[in-house]
């Protein structure tokens, strides 16, 4: 009886592993955002899964480089799916297809296009049609891009095989990522729990969204700075940038840990390899378009946001609300971030990885716009940090905003604020529990940054 044992207890996790990736290819595949009510249950599911496989390695009952391995695997079987829960991968195809006939993308917006009677390669009426934006510039920096570019080089009327070569690219930025983070934090723990966690897999390769590209970079460079080689560093932290803007949100926090010397190596190797990657958009309308679009993003848009939908409450019946209490709290609450980052910037006294943390959940509780993939910044950065216990609000967060997507329930675009408050009272009890929780000790892992570095 105890000799069949582990056969036993390996056949029962390699019966967790497979109905995970059942339910990894029915989201993939077949799920069907306007039905919330059972997207909810399979997330649900998947999510209790997740944590089985992840308990099985903590015990030692599986091993961690066949966690991670099952991960990379997950998301291999989503290269072939088109993705059903975003529909922005038909704008990645739109802004290539512009790119690859000559016509800058950030130059005309879609609608303007299909104005102009232009007799474009792929850029049809279908197409256009399946566009979520059509009247607004694109927002999509030089690598997205260029990735862009290359997946309408390849396939120049094909949506699917464009969307195959933007996913493979995003595949193998997953495997960097998964890669980075068992460097930072050697035992394998971290990388399993990026490479197996559930929004992780439906949202980069399956729902091909960018952030996982900008995550990779971003823990690269860290990486890199923990060796340290600066310009290594500084060459991954311009590549995150150019593929969301979000890690220039860091850069005041990095900017102070270093020492003097280090500080003006890594800047000042942002600074140059930013604008060798943005030099295509050194152009003045160019520039201006992109602008016009991020203002309108951030100060008309709003979905799924905490903070910015209780002010907007409290100014309701008041002179300040429709289009003006938008644009007031944007601006406001952009203050507010910039000067929060600022403060994390100077204590010192607060590990360097904590800080980001910090930054990148202050950012997205006063945004005004916070898509599920949005949280994998700060839940990835919290895997890398080394504080114990980890911080708990990024992981909650990670798997309660999936209930955002009530939104597209029955098939209409209308915020649920029932659901959305529970997501936000489940983030906020993690995020309470984090404050109040005292003191925490510190694993035997070394801290990211060697001397020179302080924080």
């Amino acid at each position: 009886m105890a000799a069949g044992l582990p056969s036993l207890r390996l056949g029962l996790w390699a019966g967790t592993a497979i109905a995970m990736g059942v339910g990894v290819v029915w989201i993939g595949y077949w799920a069907d955002r306007a039905a919330f009510g059972s997207l909810a249950m399979a997330f649900v599911a998947l999510f209790g899964l997740y944590a089985a496989l992840l308990m099985a390695g903590r015990r030692g009952w599986l091993s961690y480089r066949v966690l991670v391995g099952w991960g990379i695997g997950l998301r291999a079987l989503l290269l072939f799916s088109t993705p059903n829960l975003s529909d922005d991968v038909y704008r990645f195809v739109w802004d290539g297809r512009l790119a690859a006939q000559g016509i800058h993308p950030f130059a005309l917006t879609p609608a303007q296009v299909m104005q102009s009677g232009q007799a474009l390669v792929g850029i049809t009426s279908e197409l256009f049609e399946q566009l979520n934006s059509p009247h607004y510039y694109t927002v999509y920096p030089s690598v997205c891009q260029a990735v862009f570019w290359m997946a309408a080089k390849v396939f120049p009327e094909n949506v699917s095989g464009a969307i195959l070569i933007i996913k493979l690219f995003l595949l193998a930025a997953e495997g960097l990522a998964v890669w980075s983070l068992w460097r930072l934090r050697p035992g394998g723990w971290a990388a399993a729990a990026y490479a197996l966690h559930p929004l992780a897999i439906v949202e980069v390769v399956g729902n091909a969204h960018f952030e996982g590209a900008m995550v990779a970079f971003l823990l690269t460079g860290l990486w890199c700075l923990h060796r340290p080689r600066w310009w290594w560093a500084s060459a991954f932290w311009a590549l995150a940038i150019a593929v969301k803007l979000l890690p220039l949100l860091f850069l005041p926090i990095l900017g102070l840990a270093l020492e003097k010397r280090a500080r003006w190596h890594f800047l000042g190797g942002v600074m140059l390899f930013s604008a060798l990657l943005f030099w295509p958009l050194w152009d003045w309308v160019v520039l201006k378009n992109l602008l016009n679009s991020l203002q309108l993003y951030f100060r008309r848009f709003a979905f799924n946001a905490s903070v910015y939908y209780v002010l907007q409450v409290l100014l309701s019946g008041t002179s300040f609300e429709g289009v003006v209490a938008a644009r007031l709290l944007g601006a406001l609450l952009g203050l507010v971030v910039f000067a929060g980052v600022w403060l994390l910037a100077f204590c010192q006294r607060i590990a360097l990885l904590d800080r980001m943390v910090w930054a990148a959940g202050l950012y997205l509780l006063l945004a005004t716009t916070v898509h599920p993939w949005y949280v994998l910044v700060p839940f990835t950065l919290s895997l890398a940090s080394e504080r114990r216990p980890r911080w708990r609000f990024p992981a909650v967060w990670a798997a309660a905003v999936v209930l955002s997507y009530s939104h597209y329930a029955g098939g209409g675009f209308q915020e649920q604020y029932g659901w959305i408050m529970l997501e936000y009272a489940a983030v906020g009890s993690a995020l309470a529990l984090d404050l109040f929780q005292g003191p925490h000790r510190r694993g035997t892992a070394p801290t990211l940054v060697p001397p020179p570095v302080n924080g």
